[in-house]
C-alpha cells in the first residue's frame, strides 16, 4: 500500500505546524510593538480556513472520525470529541482572525490587540492537538483500520482534496513556506 491516511494527515500537520510558528512570531511581534503586515494576516486566514480547515479537519471529521465511530471508538469524550471540540474552537479562533485582520486593514487601533488574542489562541491550541492526533488517534486508527479500510480512507481523502481543487494543496504547501520564510525576514 502507498501511504497510510494517517501519514498524509502528519504530512499536513507538518505543514499546519509552519504556519502556527508565523503565527507564534507575529504574536511576538506584536508584544514587542510591531505593527503587523495585513497581506502575510490575509494569506493566513485563507491558509487555516482552507488548508488546515476544509482539507485537513474535513477529511478528519468527513471520513476518519465517522469510520472510527462506525468501528466502536466513542464519538464523546476522547479523543474524538475533544479533538472535534479542538477543531470548532480553531474556526472560532480563525474567525477572530479573519475579523481582526479585517480590522488591522482598515486601520482601526484595536485590531492588534485582537490579533494578538487570536493569533495566542491558535498558537496555544494546535500544537497539543496535534500531538493527540500524531501520538494518540494515529497509533489507535492504524491498529483499528484494516488494509481495505485504509485504501478506502486513501480514496475518500482523493475526492477531499479534488472537492477543493486540483493544484490547490500544493499552492497552500507553498503559501506556508513562502509565509515562514517572510517572518524569519521580520
Amino acid at each position: 500500500m502507498e501511504k497510510k491516511p494517517t501519514e498524509i494527515l502528519e504530512e499536513e500537520h507538518h505543514i499546519i505546524q509552519l504556519v502556527v510558528g508565523v503565527m507564534a512570531a507575529l504574536a511576538e511581534g506584536l508584544d514587542a510593538g510591531k505593527g503587523p503586515d495585513c497581506s502575510i494576516l490575509r494569506d493566513l486566514v485563507e491558509f487555516m480556513r482552507m488548508f488546515a480547515d476544509k482539507c485537513h479537519h474535513g477529511k478528519e471529521e468527513s471520513h476518519l472520525f465517522p469510520l472510527l465511530e462506525a468501528k466502536g471508538v466513542p464519538v464523546t469524550g476522547c479523543p474524538l470529541g475533544i479533538l472535534i471540540h479542538e477543531h470548532q474552537s480553531g474556526r472560532k479562533l480563525v474567525m477572530e482572525l479573519a475579523e481582526a485582520a479585517e480590522a488591522c486593514g482598515k486601520g482601526a487601533p484595536e485590531a492588534n490587540e485582537r490579533l494578538r488574542a487570536s493569533l495566542q489562541g491558535l498558537v496555544n491550541l494546535y500544537p497539543n492537538h496535534i500531538w493527540k492526533e500524531d501520538y494518540l488517534l494515529f497509533p489507535m486508527t492504524n491498529k483499528i483500520l484494516s488494509d481495505e479500510e485504509q485504501r478506502e480512507l486513501l480514496e475518500k481523502f482523493e475526492l477531499v482534496e479534488e472537492s477543493i481543487g486540483k493544484g490547490e494543496h500544493h499552492r497552500f504547501v507553498t503559501m506556508a513556506e513562502v509565509l515562514a520564510e517572510q517572518t524569519q525576514r521580520l
